[in-house]
């Protein structure tokens, strides 16, 4: 029995080539971004996806996921988290694979440490500013200081920017210049910040002899058609993850199979590990799916607004009285835990007599956590 991804392949790749024509109609290349468990496909299978739309190019997450990109993708490979030597594992994992590949892996430049990202033999990397994500990157003039102050072999692919996916703060986007072609007063605030990065990296390309080419995150077409409108001199590579691998959820279903379905009774049966009161429930199902693909894992909520302070309040509630909601829904009906999900398989309370082993019960699960037994129809 087992907890599966079901992909409508048809549509699915319908829809990554219809994300990929409409960076394309708006001035900029698509960069398919792989990492951690794959959105939910595994590394592996996107790869070979890839290989199929004509891509140059695709961003892994960190050194140690770049390897299985290596073997699996014949294009350019890189790494989004940026190289230090402070962290020695991932430094001897650069040395080791640039041994090999230092033509088709590229990093990324955040800090002061380009001499030593060049003595491991780096040839490529792109250096990241500081944006206003505030996670890596350089500021304007240390930026200028680093590609300065120091003699190295590394070829600079260009300019770096990870952007928020919530709007930039005004006050951050207005600490930067804009270029004085077009209104950008209207455009984006993610618009905006990319226009006052090219208007100083130009400046700094000029210097240092540096491609006129910028990689962003978090960037919609409608955005990338504003910046391309502003800055035409500059290649513009949009880096894209969920919205292109699940960006069309209809194609894809999870389901996990009934593994046993018992009467609770009527009265106070204990079930489970906890040994939990039935509380009078018809049935307790055993379905497959639990912490081990994903499900129930929750990261901590961001509430930033009164709706998500009252969900959060409202599910606090709920399982306080031990009425927890499930991710799995039978006929319509979402089902309440019976207890915490185990490993591989969770119980859940079920109403419904129609219910049966080997039925597939439809799952609610977060893709970029899950893991999954088998993917089918691709």
């Amino acid at each position: 029995m087992t907890f599966t991804l079901h992909v409508d392949a048809p549509r699915w790749r319908k829809h990554l080539a219809s994300v990929i024509s409409d960076y394309s109609k708006s001035g900029a290349t698509v960069t398919p971004v792989i990492k951690g468990n794959g959105y939910g496909f595994g590394r592996d299978l996107l790869c070979k996806e890839v290989s199929s739309l004509t891509l140059s190019s695709v961003c892994v997450g960190t050194i140690f996921e770049a390897e299985e990109a290596l073997a699996r993708f014949t294009g350019d490979v890189i790494v989004m988290e940026p190289f230090t030597e402070l962290n020695p594992r991932a430094a001897a994992q650069w040395s080791s694979l640039l041994r090999h590949h230092s033509s088709r892996l590229v990093a990324i430049i955040g800090s002061n440490e380009i001499a030593a990202l060049s003595n491991a033999g780096a040839a490529r990397a792109y250096i990241e500013g500081l944006s206003s994500m505030r996670r890596f990157g350089l500021p304007l003039h240390e930026m200028d200081d680093v590609l300065g102050a120091t003699t190295h072999s590394i070829a600079i692919e260009g300019l770096w920017l990870h952007l928020p996916i919530e709007e930039p703060a005004a006050d951050h986007v207005a600490v930067y210049e804009p270029a004085p072609q077009g209104n950008v007063n209207k455009a984006s605030g993610h618009a905006r910040e990319v226009i006052g990065w090219l208007s100083w990296y130009r400046d700094l390309a000029t210097k240092y002899s540096l491609p006129l080419h910028v990689s962003v995150s978090h960037l919609s077409p409608k955005d990338a058609q504003v910046i391309h409108n502003n800055s035409s001199d500059f290649e513009l590579s949009v880096r894209v993850g969920t919205s292109l691998w699940l960006g069309d959820r209809k194609s894809l279903r999870v389901t996990g199979t009934v593994l046993a379905v018992h009467t609770a009774g009527l009265g106070h049966d204990a079930i489970g590990y906890s040994q939990s009161d039935s509380h009078g429930h018809k049935k307790v199902v055993v379905i497959s799916g639990g912490t081990s693909h994903g499900v129930a894992l929750a990261a901590p909520a961001n509430t930033t607004s009164l709706r998500k302070r009252g969900i959060a309040i409202a599910e606090g509630m709920l399982e306080a009285m031990g009425k927890v909601r499930s991710p799995f829904t039978f006929k319509g009906d979402k089902l309440v835990f019976a207890e915490p999900p185990h490993m591989h398989a969770s119980m859940v309370w079920c109403e419904n007599d129609s219910i049966t082993v080997g039925d597939e019960v439809e799952c609610t699960i977060r893709n970029t956590t899950a893991h999954f037994d088998a993917i089918v129809g691709l």
